[in-house]
């Protein structure tokens, strides 16, 4: 059973928790991260989410998840980052570029930069069935085309990004 934190609108804990995959109530909200893992040849690494999950089966995206209760969006980035492609961050190796507001959630985004070959990340079974790295142009027309399941970013996000690797 995965228990999550509700936060009201303002991203402020309410002190109520729900099972993950219960139905929230009209203005509740729960907390989720990705993490934009760019490496110095200036990829991106995205993700191919399992065709067994209920939710974009199929689709490419960043790594990520839900926050769990009791857990911090930070502490969240490095376990789900770990748990998905197997690589293995430090707090102090994330840079937060955002935060965006969506229905029901708001999402934590950060920032690593990381050299690792899509062969040899470990993948977790069940929740991503690929990886590959995508230059960062055109990860960055696919976000906006919604071709990667990323959200609504601004350009300041995008210009973020390319900083990570000068």
């Amino acid at each position: 059973m995965e228990l999550w934190d509700i936060y009201d609108e303002n991203c402020n804990l309410t002190g109520r928790t729900q099972e993950r995959g219960d139905m929230q109530a009209p203005g509740d909200y729960h907390l989720a991260v990705t993490i934009t893992v760019v490496n110095s040849k200036r990829e991106v690494l995205c993700t191919l989410r399992s065709m067994e999950k209920n939710v974009y089966p199929g689709a490419w995206e960043n790594p990520g998840g839900g926050v769990l209760s009791g857990e911090t969006s930070l502490e969240a980035a490095v376990r789900e980052l770990l748990e998905e492609t197997g690589i293995s961050a430090g707090a102090n190796e994330l840079v937060f570029l955002s935060r965006r507001k969506a229905e029901g959630f708001f999402m934590d985004v950060y920032g690593l930069v990381r050299d690792i070959p899509a062969d040899k990340l470990i993948l977790q079974p069940h929740e991503v069935d690929g990886a590959k790295w995508v230059p960062i142009g055109q990860w960055e027309q696919k976000v906006r085309a919604r071709e990667i399941l990323a959200g609504d970013y601004t350009d300041e996000f995008f210009a973020a990004v390319h900083r990570l690797v000068k």
